[in-house]
């Protein structure tokens, strides 16, 4: 079975940091399967063509709303994966951060950011 992680780079006029992200994204050790959904509001820069050409997906909003949880949530809306991750537009990872993170979740049904329960 493969697996799939949905990685969502909320973004906004980020041409100078969103080729760097998508980047340590495709950089990612392991094996899985990513999908890059950019979700923007209304960029005027190059951001969405920058994703574009790094085979991102790009879902846009209709009109500017401010803030990243509007394309957080697009994107969460959109995602095909089984797994979901959150990257900044300005922030990088590590090549082994979503090995990493799918090792330690596997045996689990829900995590949350405080407690990890486990079906019996």
């Amino acid at each position: 079975m493969d697996i799939v992680v949905s990685v969502i780079i909320p973004s906004y006029n980020g041409e100078q940091t969103i080729a760097r992200a998508i980047s340590s994204v495709l950089k990612q050790d392991g094996d899985f399967s990513i999908e890059i959904l950019v979700c923007d509001d209304c960029s005027t820069d190059k951001t969405i063509e920058i994703a574009k050409q790094m085979k991102a997906i790009v879902l846009s909003n209709k009109k500017h709303i401010g803030g990243p949880n509007v394309g957080r949530n697009l994107g969460i809306r959109n995602a095909k994966g089984r797994y979901i991750a959150f990257l900044d537009q300005d922030d990088e990872w590590l090549p082994e951060k979503l090995e990493t993170q799918l090792k330690q979740i596997k045996d689990y049904d829900v995590i949350s950011s405080d407690k990890i329960i486990r079906n019996e």
